[in-house]
């Protein structure tokens, strides 16, 4: 089943596109789900994944990527990236780690080929093979309360040998003799992969367990909400890792030893040089802002920051933006170019933590 078969079969099933983004209607906020009680049933045809298999995968990616694969379980996820010599992300992911010798990297479709193409100049004297699976396979989400607890009885993942799926743990599991995988973002948010010719029969069988169908946007605001970045081909290389926080989510190892671009992470994070970093704000709504779309100082117009990510959400627009830490600290206003002012809400974590202590 290709793009166009599955949009067709999603149309069936009530929803509108724009683009690749499924469009649901009535359906609440992701952060109102909690009340409600039913999951949300999300299509993440916007989302796509590099495949990396075969006996020196773990071998291969520890001495490229920010995060530590070595000392993650099999059957685990961590975000991670992998950075130009110049330390600039050219991609950042969730990292699924199957076995040593198979790994998932899942990131916004349109970087694909650019973080593929990056990362197989660095593989050659290596026995791994990289692939792009963004068609092969489809990715959905399970979103709300107790998401992980609610997934494990609706794929039967728990058994006498395995108790519920937890946050950051994979879990492969059989739909019709075809190997499938669960993976916990967090407690409020599970990802699907499952193979593209089985994934209209997938939907059907939750679409009949209690959930509902919701639009690819209320997935973008879980990790709005949750501080979460992603990384698209129009903000590969602009970002240094600490900028994004990714260093505070887990996604880049101090103590792993060398990767591309090892050098200038660790001496921005030892020296404290970082002017920037990853704020959540919110503003009015209208045209949301692509990432990577400038925003300036409300008196002298400078450029102090980019967007990373945004999301229409109860009425306003959600954003996650990097942005200049003393124009935040001083109360200046900043606003996009069409004049719509941020207003600067709390993460979820402690943005100031050090990572080192």
């Amino acid at each position: 089943m290709d793009q166009q078969q599955w949009q067709d079969f999603l149309s069936t099933q009530g929803a509108s596109w724009q683009g690749d983004s499924a469009l649901f209607p009535k359906t609440e906020p992701a952060s109102e789900t909690e009340v409600g009680g039913k999951l949300q049933l999300i299509d993440l045809s916007p989302m796509g994944a590099i495949s990396v298999k075969g006996p020196d995968s773990q071998k291969f990616l520890q001495g490229q990527l920010t995060c530590d694969l070595v000392n993650l379980p099999d059957e685990q996820l961590t975000l991670g990236s992998h950075c130009n010599p110049k330390g600039r992300m050219i991609s950042a992911f969730y990292a699924l780690k199957i076995e040593q010798t198979e790994f998932l990297l899942l990131m916004p479709r349109d970087l694909v080929a650019t973080a593929l193409a990056a990362l197989k100049k660095y593989a050659v004297f290596f026995k791994a093979e990289l692939n792009d699976v963004s068609d092969s396979h489809r990715w959905l989400a399970l979103c709300g309360r107790d998401a992980c607890r609610t997934a494990s009885q609706l794929l039967s993942l728990s058994n006498s040998e395995a108790t519920d799926l937890l946050p950051h743990q994979l879990r492969p599991f059989d739909h019709n003799g075809e190997r499938a995988l669960a993976a916990g973002l967090s407690e409020r948010n599970v990802i699907l992969q499952i193979p593209a010719d089985q994934a209209a029969d997938f939907w059907r069988k939750l679409a009949s367990n209690d959930t509902e169908a919701a639009s690819y946007s209320q997935w973008l605001s879980q990790l709005v909400e949750a501080g979460t970045p992603l990384v698209y081909q129009s903000t590969s290389e602009e970002f240094i890792p600490q900028m994004v926080n990714l260093h505070l989510l887990g996604g880049v190892s101090f103590k792993k030893g060398c990767y591309t671009g090892q050098e200038v992470v660790a001496r921005m994070q030892y020296l404290g040089a970082s002017k920037r970093r990853m704020y959540r704000a919110q503003i009015d709504n209208g045209e949301l802002p692509a990432p990577g779309a400038e925003i300036f100082s409300g008196e002298g117009k400078s450029s102090v920051g980019n967007i990373v990510l945004a999301s229409p959400q109860n009425g306003e627009t959600a954003l996650l933006a990097v942005l200049t830490k003393s124009k935040v600290a001083d109360g200046e206003s900043l606003q996009l170019e069409d004049g719509r002012v941020l207003e600067v809400l709390e993460l979820p974590y402690d943005a100031d933590a050090d990572p080192l202590a």
